[in-house]
């Protein structure tokens, strides 16, 4: 019985899947018409297919996700591989490709898990986008000396792709090597002008790159997360470097080239082991974010021609301790150097500011005159969200005797009416009574809102004597409308 049944399996196994012919085009195991296969008919248990001969094209999706099939040879003649024809074959490890192959569509050998090599023919010049997609084994690629394009996310996710030389004339496409988590060593070629979107993104092993000089374009997120990055050049062609290109990379230094023009929020925020960086001259603004979180970053000198500090370019800078501002500099962010608490040295125009001198004297004649570019440095340097922080009140009392001395500089004027609900506050806060009473007189301050305000601060702050004073002020230049509101503001006293 047991031989009867054995007999019958081989029979039916032979009509169904029979080995192939000398003409393709009868071939019941492959599907193949005008010399282009569309479909492969695989016994569960066979590991390799021969493509047989005739055959110029392989049809699109002809061995998608064939799961046992680890051995592919492809004959003489083979011109086109069409998308996806090998994609999500997870077990495939070896592909022979004939030289006479000029094209592979996209995805083709995406999701071929443990493919490890593969040679690409001699007359491809393209590869299409996502070609190795997922192929975490990958680790060795060889490329034909006349490539000439790499389209976006070929490589991604390959990561056990460890070192890559690109061919001479192709260029970065976006996402091209993203979460390439191996990739130690890259190569650029000379003649690109641009690294794309996300191209080594999360690269956490690359160690050593070279960008040439004809770069002119790295684009947003273009090494982000490099975490083993410590040192790059970035010549001096490039105009434009894209949000978060560098950030949380183990850069140690850069240097910032002269002809940048652009650039977007957070290049190099979380760079945490960042401690050196040089500015070209040429460089007119430092951007959002630029070295924000940059917690080794000890000291800046910005050179001439910087007009303008972005918000939070420097927040978050715990370890610096010194900056030099150019004559240039024309507008500072109040966020610029948040949760900076040890920066007290600031250097301008040949003349050296010690921010401690405003919390160790009640002398506030600092020559305010002299630096009016930097007006809101003094406060964005020490800028806190705790409320009581010494240095914060410090130069907020130091820039309200300034007001009250010289209310003609119209830029001080317009910063503390913007900001005087968050000044006022710290001054109730440390009970300033002298200098409220003096800012009290500058009734074009204050408006009958804040002032209601102020009066619940007090009360907070168990500041009594500032509440009746603020009371009384209220009752004089903003009296009350009604009965009942006057009542009130009593109630409240």
């Amino acid at each position: 019985m047991k031989e009867k049944i054995q007999s019958f399996f081989r029979t039916v196994q032979n009509k169904l899947y029979q080995k192939p012919e000398r003409n393709p085009e009868k071939n019941l195991r492959f599907k193949i018409s005008q010399g282009v296969l569309t479909d492969c008919r695989l016994m569960p248990h066979e590991r390799e297919v021969t493509v047989p001969p005739g055959v110029h094209t392989i049809g699109s999706s002809a061995f998608y996700k064939w799961q046992n099939l680890e051995r592919i040879i492809l004959p003489d003649g083979v011109k086109t591989i069409r998308p996806s024809a090998f994609e999500n074959c997870r077990k495939l490890k070896y592909v022979r490709l004939p030289e006479s192959v000029v094209s592979i569509g996209a995805s083709a050998f995406s999701g071929c898990e443990s493919l490890e090599e593969i040679i690409l023919p001699p007359k491809l010049t393209v590869l299409s986008q996502h070609l190795f997609k997922d192929c975490y084994s990958l680790k060795r690629i060889c490329f034909p000396e006349q490539m000439t394009k790499l389209e976006w996310g070929v490589f991604m996710n390959c990561t056990s792709l460890e070192e890559v030389c690109l061919p001479i004339h192709t260029s970065v496409p976006d996402y091209a090597f993203q979460n390439c988590r191996s990739l130690k060593t890259v190569a650029i070629p000379y003649v690109s002008e641009r690294i794309g979107v996300g191209a080594f993104q999360n690269c956490e092993s690359l160690k050593n790159i070279v960008i040439p000089s004809r770069i002119r374009t790295i684009t947003e997120f273009a090494f982000l997360n490099c975490t083993s990055l410590t040192g790059i050049q970035i010549p001096e062609n490039v105009q434009f470097i894209g949000q978060e290109a560098f950030k949380n990379t183990g850069l140690e230094y850069v240097v910032i080239p002269s002809t940048l023009t652009e650039a977007g929020r957070e290049v190099f925020a979380n760079c945490e082991h960042l401690e050196r960086v040089i500015f070209s001259r040429g460089i007119k603004e430092i951007y959002p974010g630029m070295f924000q979180d940059c917690i080794s970053l000890k000291e800046i000198q910005l050179p001439d021609g910087v007009e303008i500090i972005s918000r939070n370019a420097f927040s978050g800078c715990k370890s610096l301790t010194d900056i030099t501002f150019p004559e240039s500099l024309i507008s500072v962010s109040y966020t610029a150097f948040t949760l900076c608490h040890n920066l007290w040295n600031l250097h301008w125009n040949g003349l050296d500011f010690l921010v401690k001198q405003f919390c160790d004297t009640e002398n506030y004649s600092a020559p305010y005159e002299v630096m009016p570019n930097i007006s809101t440095a003094f406060l964005s340097v020490m800028r806190s969200e705790v409320l009581r922080d010494e240095k914060v009140i410090a130069v907020y009392q130091y820039l309200f005797w300034q007001y009250l001395q010289f209310p003609e500089k119209q830029r001080l004027t317009e910063y503390i009416h913007e900001n005087l609900e968050y000044m006022f506050r710290s001054l109730i806060a440390v009970k300033d009574r002298n200098l409220i009473q003096e800012l009290l007189k500058q009734q074009e301050l204050f408006t009958r809102q804040n002032v209601q305000e102020f009066i619940r601060c007090a009360n907070e702050e168990q500041a009594y004597e500032i509440q009746v004073m603020l009371s009384e002020f209220q009752h004089t230049v903003f009296p009350p409308e009604s009965i009942a509101e006057t009542i009130k503001n009593k109630f409240e006293l």
